[in-house]
């Protein structure tokens, strides 16, 4: 908070307290003789606040507790990091690709624009599947779904498909791990899907 005379309430504690220098506490005691009535309240306020605490002083707390706060902070101050901390992307390997693993079967849509392929992918803690299908001139979709080899793993998948001039994101995730990227430029991109807790990248050509 500060007063209407720009002085801050941790300034007139400083000065009230004797933490100042002389010529700062100099400078203060004018400007607080010369302020408007907010600004002497305010002092009248603080001097009558700091006679209390002194009439009353806090107990000192025995030394288990400011241990324990210690700790608790130290722990706190941990958690906090952790939950900041970006997971290490974990790479997944291409396992199967239908334009490729099925180009034996002689099979192929009627309508190019409504064409679609499969691709899996596989990590050592889950796997990925996209169906790529192909919208319009130059754009496709893509819906995927993330199987979790751990069952206690986070379900909902957020993902972000990054390219040659594009970054495409969606939330849209549900509890089957599942997502949509309704509208991807067709060509080569990087696929992470991300829980929170794990990353998978993916790299696809989706020309």
């Amino acid at each position: 908070m500060t007063t209407p005379t720009g002085l801050s309430f941790a300034t007139l504690l400083d000065w009230l307290e004797g933490r100042l220098d002389a010529a700062d506490a100099s400078q203060v005691s004018a400007q607080v003789a010369e302020a408007d009535g907010r600004t002497r309240a305010a002092v009248v306020w603080l001097q009558s606040f700091l006679a209390t605490t002194r009439a009353f002083p806090a107990p000192e707390p025995p030394p288990i507790v400011r241990q324990n706060l210690r700790q608790h902070f130290v722990r706190w101050s941990k958690a906090q990091a952790a939950m900041r901390a970006r997971p290490e992307p974990v790479a997944a390997t291409l396992l199967f690709d239908s334009r490729q693993d099925l180009a034996l079967a002689g099979c192929r849509s009627g309508d190019e624009a409504d064409e679609a392929y499969h691709l899996a992918f596989t990590t050592d803690v889950a796997d990925l599947v996209i169906d790529v299908r192909r919208i319009a001139d130059g754009q496709v979709r893509l819906d995927g779904q993330v199987l979790a080899g751990d069952p206690a793993t986070a379900p909902v998948f957020a993902a972000e498909a990054v390219g040659q001039g594009f970054r495409v994101r969606t939330v849209d995730g549900d509890e089957l791990g599942r997502f949509t990227l309704p509208e991807v430029p067709a060509g080569p991109c990087r696929l992470e899907v991300s829980n929170g807790e794990t990353i998978l990248r993916a790299e696809l050509d989706t020309g």
